[in-house]
């Protein structure tokens, strides 16, 4: 198994990839006529795939995940846990965390945080 990385950020191993089979490579586009008869137009669909991936990272990580995310149009290397590198960017908003068991004041670098990365892949 591989470190999951997005860019050069080291990602938590428990980053659970849920939409992973919810994508078709094929888009479709069906036209119905005056009479009534469908016209079905379909294509491959190279890039556009949505990446989400939840899971549960330090504040220190979602600092590095927010700055980031501020990059405009930056494409980044995925790598996940099966090796396979993806070339994704951020499909805002791109980073959404969520502070674990007590919202205070002064938390700290290390405190846990539910942490949602919406990206779509650019290129297979």
């Amino acid at each position: 198994m591989t470190t999951p990385t997005l860019d050069s950020l080291l990602l938590p191993d428990d980053m659970i990839w849920g939409d992973e089979f919810d994508f078709s490579p094929v888009g479709q586009t069906i036209t119905p006529t005056l009479t009534g008869a469908l016209i079905i137009e379909e294509s491959a669909l190279p890039a556009g795939r949505p990446i989400t991936l939840k899971g549960v990272g330090s504040r220190a990580l979602v600092k590095q995940l927010k700055a980031l995310e501020s990059l405009i149009n930056h494409q980044m290397p995925l790598i996940m846990l099966d090796g396979i590198q993806r070339t994704v960017v951020f499909k805002r908003p791109g980073v959404v965390a969520v502070q674990l068991v007590a919202e205070y004041a002064d938390p700290d670098d290390s405190d846990p945080y539910n942490i949602t990365l919406n990206l779509i892949e650019v290129a297979s």
